[in-house]
């Protein structure tokens, strides 16, 4: 996308303990353990208005951001399986007018956590599914704009959060 670089902006599944702290080495030894066994897209919606093609001819009047969200988890502890939805959205808008947005959503399957802790389990999901799902959603919005006409750079490398 041409200007600004936009941050990804996210939500997170929260830990279910109210007490919840951290401990680096039960989240280390669930880092360890964890195997991703899937990625599967199983919803994706794109649409584009004629006015995006406007919109690349007058790149001051365009914004445009994208952001993900973990949408739900579910961690079953005697099988050692998280099983979660994580959800992202890239948009440009032209005035105050939504012109392009592509709207997916993953589900991710990480195996090995037998007898894991389930709030640092959530705390593993919502940051390295981001990092996991990012790579497929950035190449199908390239896919989509370039199967459109619109030529555009890809959009930007995730940089590690600070949390």
């Amino acid at each position: 996308m041409a200007g600004v670089i936009p941050k990804a902006e996210t939500s997170e599944v929260k830990p279910h303990s109210e007490k919840f702290e951290f401990d680096y080495e039960v989240y280390a030894d669930i880092s360890v353990s964890a195997i991703l066994s899937e990625i599967r897209l199983i919803g994706s919606e794109y649409s584009v208005k004629p006015e995006i093609f406007r919109v690349l001819e007058d790149l001051g009047n365009m914004a445009h951001d994208f952001s993900g969200v973990c949408k739900a988890l579910d961690f079953i502890e005697e099988e050692g399986v998280a099983i979660g939805q994580y959800s992202w959205t890239a948009s440009i808008k032209y005035g105050r007018k939504k012109v392009l947005k592509l709207s997916t959503n993953y589900l991710v399957t990480y195996e090995g956590l037998e007898g894991k802790d389930g709030d640092h389990v959530a705390v593993f999901f919502n940051k390295v599914v981001r990092f996991a799902t990012y790579p497929y959603f950035r190449a199908l919005f390239s896919h989509h704009t370039a199967e459109t006409g619109i030529m555009m750079p890809p959009l930007p490398s995730l940089n590690e959060r600070v949390d």
